[in-house]
């Protein structure tokens, strides 16, 4: 039996640059959301749980910039 999994979204090349330039998954999460991500999206993108993603957003940011 093989997982299929849904065709992601293609990042432009300004986006890409501005993730890389982030160091934190959280800031990553924030960004993508930002650029009208859906939390499975980004789930799948950054290959992490769905949960974490939810937990980022739900949570205000402590300190910021």
């Amino acid at each position: 039996m093989t997982t299929q999994t849904k065709p992601t979204k293609t990042l432009s090349p300004t986006l890409t640059n501005q993730l890389n330039q982030l160091t934190t998954l959280s800031s990553k999460i924030r960004l993508l959301h930002q650029n009208n991500l859906s939390r499975s999206e980004i789930s799948n993108l950054l290959k992490i749980r769905y949960q974490h993603v939810r937990n980022v957003l739900i949570t205000p940011v402590k300190n910021p910039k």
